[in-house]
């Protein structure tokens, strides 16, 4: 059990008790209700190719506690470059600012319109599914930095538990442009310690000719010459580690 900043207990426990999306975005909702946070966003980033665009294009998993209709994923998220490099809760502000990018401006121009003034990113590192982030909109500036400063590990901690089980119950985006798949991570990995296509297959429990497609569209994705380009690419960029 784990105290929110109104003193209500979070239950941890009873987010394994979530099995489809409807109880999970409810769960979501009343801790959000709980830190006093009337929007709260779970985006699971996923494993990105490289490129300037890469941050801006569909996660591979999106809720909103106000649901997707009213609060549909919009590219320009401040939160998602902050989710992909760090570690830490950090808040983030609506105010206008003419040096960032004309998606990022266009971005937070809508929130102002919804009446939000801050938030807070609360960054998921997954090193196998790749980075994903809770954002807890609509507190004051003020607000927002002091529940960080009272409160990271806490937020850090619940990001982490509703992201497992997120995993779980969440299907991906279809056809998200662009996005790394595990599988096709999983043979980059193993091709980078050496390992030949029957040996892949036979890790991943799959046929040799699955590997081959998987690597094929890694390469495609990485705009690859060939397997070991995409390997070289992807451990340069992060997306695996060997």
């Amino acid at each position: 059990m784990l105290s929110s900043a109104s003193g209500v207990a979070v239950p941890f426990a009873r987010l394994g008790d979530c099995h489809s999306a409807d109880p999970l975005v409810e769960w979501l909702e009343r801790f959000g209700r709980d830190w006093g946070f009337p929007c709260i966003r779970y985006v699971h980033l996923g494993h990105r190719p490289p490129g300037s665009d890469a941050i801006d294009r569909p996660p591979v998993r999106y809720v909103s506690t106000q649901g997707a209709e009213l609060d549909p994923w919009r590219a320009g998220d401040p939160a998602a470059a902050r989710a992909a490099q760090s570690f830490l809760p950090s808040m983030w502000t609506t105010r206008d600012d003419a040096a960032l990018p004309d998606a990022q401006r266009s971005w937070l121009s809508v929130e102002r319109v919804r009446g939000v003034e801050a938030g807070i990113a609360i960054p998921i590192q997954d090193y196998l599914a790749g980075p994903a982030h809770l954002s807890l909109i609509g507190q004051s500036e003020a607000r927002a930095a002091a529940l960080i400063e009272a409160h990271a590990q806490e937020l850090l901690l619940t990001a982490v538990h509703f992201h497992i089980q997120a995993k779980q119950v969440l299907p991906t985006i279809a056809n998200v442009p662009g996005a790394m798949t595990d599988r096709e991570l999983g043979c980059l990995r193993l091709a980078a310690t050496g390992a030949t296509l029957s040996e892949t297959a036979s890790a991943l429990g799959i046929a040799a000719r699955t590997v081959e497609l998987h690597v094929g569209n890694a390469a495609r994705k990485l705009g690859a010459r060939n397997k070991m380009h995409s390997v070289a690419i992807a451990v340069s960029t992060g997306l695996i580690q060997v």
